[in-house]
């Protein structure tokens, strides 16, 4: 058998005696009152203004994103051979510009 350290005995004789924990239930609601606390809170003056510029462009820019995306599928699905890479202006003024 190995041999414990004498202070780490002490230890586990310390936890052995300790209460046991008693976990609080949540509250009822508790998510929803931190929620529309958080949403509530929103920062006014020109802070607030910028961050809802920041968050507004970063929406934008997921839009642009995810329509490139979508036109790159398209001109892919398109392609005759694997070497036609035809530009992607060719696609718009095709399919979607009438």
């Amino acid at each position: 058998m190995t041999r414990l350290n004498p202070e780490l005995k002490k230890l586990i004789n310390w936890a052995r005696q300790a209460p046991a924990a008693h976990e609080t239930p949540i509250p009822p609601w508790f998510a929803a009152r931190v929620a529309s606390h958080w949403c509530a809170g929103a920062p006014n003056g020109l802070f607030g203004t910028w961050q809802k510029a920041i968050s507004g462009s970063a929406w934008a820019a997921a839009v642009v994103i995810v329509l490139g995306l979508a036109l790159i599928t398209v001109q892919k699905l398109q392609t005759n051979s694997t070497y036609d890479v035809s530009p992607a202006y060719q696609v718009v003024s095709t399919e979607l510009v009438p």
